[in-house]
């Protein structure tokens, strides 16, 4: 045995297939990792992205666009370490180009840009139908309209509201303008315990039918001011004697040039009153002819009258003794 180690040609056998048995396995390692990375990024995989925005290319000074869905769903399929930074990032576009199309209604492939062309997309819906019409513009001015009316104080009154500012611009295409029937805000007067200041209100937009109009409105919000008053009513009023003439003396008329005065106080209270009638006229110390100044008594339940006091004519007759 101490002689075979000893001939060199039988070391040099051996070395070689040492080098041999070295070589076979680093290439077999490298050809196993080769197949497990190509196996790796061969395989393929789905990821499926809800509710893409859709961007549209038009001309928006002179067109409107109606027909476009807000959202589509957009499939990417390929290598995990393609699909990865498109689904977490979510940096591509979807987009409609209508920018060689005029007026009408149009068939359109929507596109995409961003996504890397080593992925499969496919965009559901694919095509739509989209209509362009002209643009048009129109000012209108705001409507307020109030909820839960019923719910103010009795004490209070909705006066004539103000709005800033009274006209709003409608822009949209010629045929849904044709349609605007009415334009208004909505004010919540329920919680109310005096006048409402300057609340910002947005603006709708309504047909004859009463649906909601999609069209721009500028601005799309208006100030409001809602006076709540006190009720008032405007009555006739009436005045007669009170009490006796003195002896000799005989009451030919009793009159005023006040025909109505203002009273103010809970609407179910002024619902009930028409006139102040019989006002009464102290005459125990009449002589003569005589302008007098009296007070308007107060209905049982009204804050207030206005004037409170009536100058009133007397006119006598006198007899001798």
């Amino acid at each position: 045995m101490d002689n075979l180690f000893r001939n060199r040609w039988f070391i040099r056998i051996i070395s070689l297939l040492l080098a041999v048995l070295l070589w076979v396995s680093i290439n077999i390692d490298d050809s196993m990792d080769s197949e497990d990375q190509w196996l790796g990024e061969g395989s393929s995989e789905m990821e499926i992205m809800n509710n893409v925005p859709i961007e549209v290319r038009f001309d928006s000074e002179q067109y409107v666009v109606s027909g476009l869905p807000q959202n589509v769903v957009v499939t990417v399929e390929g290598s995990n370490s393609a699909i990865t930074p498109v689904v977490r990032q979510q940096s591509f576009t979807v987009y409609a180009d209508l920018t060689d199309l005029g007026p009408g209604t149009h068939e359109v492939s929507l596109q995409h840009t961003g996504i890397t062309s080593n992925l499969t997309v496919n965009i559901d819906p694919k095509e739509v139908e989209v209509t362009i019409e002209e643009k048009d513009s129109k000012d209108v001015g705001v409507n307020v309209d109030y909820i839960n009316e019923n719910e103010i104080e009795n004490e209070y009154v909705i006066g004539e509201a103000k709005v800033d500012p009274e006209q709003v611009t409608i822009t949209g295409s010629a045929s849904v303008i044709d349609r605007v029937a009415l334009v208004q805000t909505i004010i919540d007067v329920g919680s109310a315990e005096g006048t409402i200041e300057d609340v910002e209100a947005p603006v709708k937009v309504y047909d004859a039918q009463g649906n909601e109009l999609n069209v721009l409105l500028d601005p799309s919000t208006v100030e409001v001011t809602v006076p709540l008053t006190k009720p008032k009513k405007t009555v006739p009023v009436s005045v007669t004697p009170q009490g006796g003439a003195p002896e000799g003396v005989i009451i030919d008329s009793i009159t005023t040039e006040t025909e109505e005065v203002v009273i103010s106080g809970p609407k179910d209270v002024l619902a009930q009153i028409d006139t102040l009638s019989d006002i009464p006229v102290d005459v125990t110390e009449i002589s003569g002819d005589q302008t007098a100044e009296i007070e308007i008594p107060l209905p049982e339940g009204v804050n207030s009258v206005d004037p409170k006091k009536i100058e009133v004519e007397i006119i006598v007759d006198q007899q001798a003794q």
